[in-house]
């Protein structure tokens, strides 16, 4: 595919969106329910990414592909290790919220997928139907109340190992796995221990240093098998099978959206909200969809004023 992170070079516009696509990817990751793939899929580096991962993790890099990895992680690690302990703590209260504006990114990403594909094959909507079927039943899936439990270092790798995979995949959500398998409160917890233990003056021994690690070292090793496995396959399906892989995340994107309604706890099921609340969900949403289709038209902007 054109536009790879070795083809293309670290642009301003390559700059701008691996920094926009690392916050949000951060952020994603950190609520269940919203994939971080998205967020980079949206923004308009996720190919770049994926070409990036698949030539670092197989020996190969090149300036623009550790430079770009090196944005979008260090992007999304400090939000993630700024956020966890705050997210942890609020992503039931302000939900909505949340939420709200991560659909309006979502839909945002899907008029820049769109003018990648051009002129959709029967392969592209074969592609788009497969991805929307599998992301709407992920999305859809009944959310166990029970957030934590105890687990072995085999369990953290799995786990790693399953929420990055989601995270690499639009449509498909780390968190959500983390909730899934309750360990969505035990890995936040060890994030937001590391940030607790660098900075001065919160108290923090070696011994809860020591609990985190236990945790955070299992849980990074799956992290990093996902990393090397998949990202060669998905690279190889986007170079050599481009339209039914284009389509296949178009449907991702759309199927990530009512997975992710505003409106939904425990205790009442999916609802409609009052006339104050929908319309702030209504305001958020743009915010969302507005933001990521700047970010995605950026390339368009630069060449009408060049």
């Amino acid at each position: 595919m054109s536009g790879t992170a070795h083809d293309g070079g670290m642009g301003p516009v390559t700059l701008v969106r691996a920094t926009a696509g690392g916050v949000l990817a951060g952020l994603a990751n950190l609520v269940p329910g919203i994939s971080g793939g998205t967020m980079l899929l949206a923004v308009g580096v996720y190919p770049q990414c994926i070409t990036a991962i698949a030539r670092v993790s197989t020996l190969r890099p090149d300036r623009p592909s550790v430079t770009l990895l090196a944005i979008v992680t260090l992007s999304a690690g400090a939000v993630i290790l700024a956020a966890a302990g705050w997210v942890r703590d609020q992503v039931e209260t302000y939900r909505w919220a949340a939420y709200s504006i991560f659909i309006g990114a979502t839909l945002g990403g899907i008029p820049l997928l769109w003018r990648m594909i051009g002129r959709p094959s029967g392969q592209t909507w074969a592609g788009a139907t497969v991805g929307f079927a599998a992301t709407l039943a992920v999305a859809l899936a009944p959310v166990p109340s029970r957030v934590e439990a105890a687990g072995s270092a085999f369990v953290l790798f799995a786990v790693g190992l399953a929420a990055f995979a989601a995270t690499l995949l639009p449509g498909l959500s780390g968190g959500y796995l983390l909730v899934v398998s309750g360990q969505y409160v035990r890995v936040l917890g060890a994030v937001d221990s590391v940030k607790a233990a660098i900075l001065p003056g919160d108290g923090i021994g070696w011994a809860q240093i020591g609990e985190a690690a236990g945790v955070l070292v299992p849980f990074a090793v799956g992290m990093l098998a996902a990393l090397v496995g998949l990202s060669a396959l998905i690279r190889y399906l986007l170079d050599r099978h481009a339209a039914p892989m284009l389509g296949f995340l178009l449907g991702l994107l759309a199927g990530a959206v009512p997975g992710i309604w505003p409106f939904w706890s425990e205790g009442r099921g999916l609802h409609m909200p009052d006339a104050a609340q929908g319309a702030g969900a209504l305001a958020l949403a743009c915010c969302g969809f507005l933001t990521t289709v700047a970010i995605s038209r950026l390339d368009a902007l630069r060449n009408r004023r060049a």
